[in-house]
């Protein structure tokens, strides 16, 4: 598993107990993690709240998911909704005119199971579309960098950051 991957900032963890009886070996850098991982906590909280360098991090994250000591929790992001959704239609409004509407909708509706919302996964699939649409090159690029914002997570100091 890459820790240090884009998408490795949402990753949560929690501790696990095994009923199985058997030994485990720790060091002063997977005990300081151990004791940091909360499931509420991102990776990247985790990272700056333990303060160790991205090599020591990585390793130390490495050997407490190998010795089953914790376990990668998968949180579902919510579905991307109407305010997402209006945002992209006024930026892409701002490029190609009243169409953004019907535009918007027509490849809205080609995504899988967007009825409740964008999936978060799909919304890069969904504004590269939609800046597909629009014909002037200096325009389609200020669409995706008004939207770019709404699709990166908040930025942290990263594994083995230090604040």
């Amino acid at each position: 598993m890459d820790f240090t991957s884009t998408t490795a900032a949402g990753l949560h963890f929690r501790k696990t107990i095994s009923g199985e009886d058997r030994g485990v070996s720790l060091d002063a850098d997977m005990v300081r993690l151990l004791l940091a991982i909360e499931e509420e906590k991102s990776l990247y909280q985790i990272a700056a709240e333990v303060d160790l360098d991205a090599a020591s991090f990585k390793r130390a994250l490495k050997k407490l998911l190998d010795q089953g000591l914790i376990e990668v929790v998968r949180k579902r992001r919510p579905p991307l909704g109407k305010d997402f959704l209006e945002r992209l239609r006024i930026e892409l409004a701002r490029a190609v005119g009243p169409i953004a509407g019907l535009l918007l909708e027509e490849h809205a509706a080609r995504i899988p199971g967007a009825a409740g919302g964008i999936p978060p996964e799909r919304a890069a699939e969904l504004v590269a579309a939609l800046a597909a649409e629009i014909p002037e090159p200096r325009k389609r690029v200020a669409f995706q960098k008004a939207i770019l914002p709404l699709l990166t997570p908040p930025a942290g100091p990263g594994p083995g950051g230090r604040r």
